[in-house]
């Protein structure tokens, strides 16, 4: 096991100091807490003030153990150690890394974190919300009543922000190309099915119905579902059994379906709602029957998307990858999970075959 230690390190404005990854190194493009390995015999503060000056030519004071967990890259073990610290002196010079900022905890989000940080984003996070909340509580505003009004009016809001969006842009995507990427991962998916004698299939999230098409054409008797009434309409265009149905409350009886297929669907259901969503997935499906489900993540993402260039803006829910798998696991058994790589400073694609 490798010993590394990681300072959150704070200006006088309360700003935290990330830094990314140049290319050529180890996380080469993803942003971090900077830091480093242990010496023998080295306590984690003697590390963060070494590595710091010589990472970054600063002085740091770290004050206070953060939080510690274990982390494996591969065959790689490490234990990540985290101190919260003082930005003292000195003028950042880059040596390990290509950029820095300095950002408030509500900006960590938007950041592609090396997936051992992820802990800590999340944490911090966490930090801000828990003060927000007990201001909150403060005012007398948070009693259980007004809170699940609230959270009810939330999820509908999103729901009806969502049809609107996908409206709109239906005829485009249905034009749009499908990538190279997208054409390989829906084979495997056909070959999965295949393998496992599927024969029925339910689409959740159809959109145009481009891949139901393709399950279809390929002797699958597939029903697409979608809350958009115009991608349903270009699915019934296209010969597809198609329904408008809002996937929180799927009109279907218990263990019909032999498989299902969410291509980037689910990446709108709030994480507040994502095991709700699941539970009503795994219900329609047969004992033994697979669940293909495709997202975007590697980084904790759970808000409207404001750089969205749909309207009204979208909603999307990203999970780190040791995360989504943990609670896909409350549900199913995982046969496989792979990603793709998207670029440089982007959320990769996560698919993951899931089994009842």
């Amino acid at each position: 096991m490798i010993e590394v230690a990681a300072a959150i390190i704070e200006n006088d404005q309360g700003q935290i100091l990330i830094a990314r990854k140049r290319p050529g190194k180890s996380q080469a493009g993803l942003w971090e807490f900077p830091g480093g390995k242990l010496e023998a015999g080295e306590s984690p503060e003697a590390c963060l003030k070494r590595e710091l000056q010589e990472e970054m030519k600063i002085e740091i004071e770290p004050y206070a153990c953060f939080e510690s967990h274990d982390h494996h890259y591969g065959e790689v073990h490490i234990r990540l150690i985290a101190y919260k610290a003082y930005y003292i002196k000195g003028t950042i010079q880059l040596v390990d890394h290509d950029e820095f900022r300095w950002v408030e905890r509500s900006e960590l989000g938007a950041f592609v974190f090396a997936p051992a940080d992820m802990k800590f984003v999340e944490m911090l996070v966490k930090e801000q919300k828990i003060v927000g909340e007990g201001n909150l509580a403060a005012q007398n505003i948070l009693d259980k009543g007004a809170l699940s009004d609230r959270k009810v009016t939330a999820a509908v809001d999103i729901k009806n922000d969502l049809k609107q969006a996908y409206n709109h842009q239906a005829e485009f995507r249905d034009t749009m190309e499908l990538e190279d990427w997208k054409v390989e991962e829906r084979k495997k998916v056909l070959q999965a099915f295949r393998a496992s004698r599927i024969h029925n299939v339910l689409e959740i999230g159809a959109g145009p119905g481009r891949d139901s098409l393709y399950f279809q054409q390929h002797g699958l008797d597939v029903t697409a579902i979608d809350m958009s009434e115009e991608m349903v309409r270009l699915c019934q265009q296209k010969g597809l059994h198609a329904i408008v149905m809002d996937l929180y409350q799927l009109k279907f009886a218990d263990e019909v379906f032999d498989a299902v297929y969410a291509m980037n669907c689910l990446l709108h259901v709030p994480k507040s709602q994502i095991a709700d969503v699941l539970a009503e997935i795994r219900r329609v499906m047969k004992p033994d029957g697979l669940l293909y489900l495709g997202l975007y993540g590697g980084i904790s993402v759970d808000g409207v998307w404001e750089q969205d260039t749909y309207e009204p803006k979208r909603y999307f829910a990203m999970y780190p990858d040791e995360e989504i798998l943990r609670i896909v696991l409350d549900y199913f058994q995982v046969e496989d999970f792979h990603t793709r790589f998207m670029g440089e400073g982007k959320p990769h694609f996560q698919a993951i075959r899931l089994r009842k």
